[in-house]
């Protein structure tokens, strides 16, 4: 090999590694297993993912499967994942599907003015802090929470710390298994006549992942087999720090995607 020849390879591979750096981790991932766009399911698992790391020539990744299969918004997909109309649900303990059926619930928009909380707890540690936590407590203590479900004794939160689930459920008009996969709630809510799980997030959000609230709803609704209503909250807070509650149910608790938006509430404090 003469030294133009030497030159114009190292050029060549320079070249792909300036390439392999402009990729996301995403589009690593799926040039690796060979993802095709037209296929409307592909199943990955995380050891898959973990082994991606081995041929990444980017910058130092953990390849985590826990931390890059989370994604809670359908804005905050990456960008492949957006080009090719994917979401990813996780359906057993290390294995996940990517798929074209949009698991992502828009946030809808309402225009009304907020209800101003009054605040009838004397609790001291209702001051302290601004977490989704300390929110949600607030709501709860001062009466918002009974205002919605329409019942005033209220007991928990229960489902406290990560769960783990397993069902049958029908999802793209097929039914497919969740088989271990891990769930945690903000809040989990008990009264006399219906249970209502929380999501909490101190952020604004338009949209929200249905595992979000599905897994720990058919957590609960295999437990309670229809002797209690089972509903769902999923509450945010945004930029002018108002809060936004949208009350959810089920049509058909056995079909994932078949979820109604119930009622609509705006608070400030």
């Amino acid at each position: 090999m003469d030294e133009s020849e030497y030159i114009n390879l190292i050029d060549e591979f320079d070249k792909s590694l300036q390439i392999e750096e402009e990729k996301t981790i995403w589009e690593h991932i799926l040039d690796v297993i060979e993802y095709k766009p037209e296929n409307q399911k592909t199943y990955i698992t995380g050891d898959q993912i973990k082994n991606c790391k081995t041929s990444w020539k980017g910058k130092s990744n953990q390849f985590e499967p826990r931390l890059l299969c989370k994604q809670d918004s359908e804005e905050k997909r990456p960008d492949i994942f957006k080009k090719y109309g994917l979401c990813i649900l996780s359906v057993k303990n290390g294995t996940y599907l990517l798929t074209k059926q949009n698991i992502y619930i828009p946030l809808l928009k309402f225009f009304s003015p907020p209800k101003k909380i009054k605040k009838i707890s004397d609790s001291l540690l209702l001051e302290i802090g601004n977490s989704e936590t300390s929110m949600l407590d607030n709501l709860n203590y001062n009466g918002v929470l009974q205002e919605i479900l329409e019942e005033e004794d209220i007991k928990g939160p229960f489902l406290g710390g990560r769960h783990r689930c397993n069902f049958k459920t029908i999802f793209e008009e097929e039914e497919i298994e969740i088989k271990g996969s891990q769930y945690e709630t903000d809040g989990c809510y008990e009264t006399k006549n219906q249970v209502c799980l929380v999501e909490v997030k101190s952020i604004p959000m338009e949209s929200f992942n249905i595992r979000q609230l599905y897994y720990p709803f058919r957590s609960v609704h295999d437990v309670v087999k229809g002797k209690k209503k089972v509903t769902a909250l999923f509450i945010f807070k945004d930029k002018n720090s108002l809060i936004h509650i949208h009350h959810y149910k089920w049509n058909n608790p056995l079909v994932m995607m078949d979820i109604s938006l119930i009622s609509y509430y705006c608070y400030t404090f």
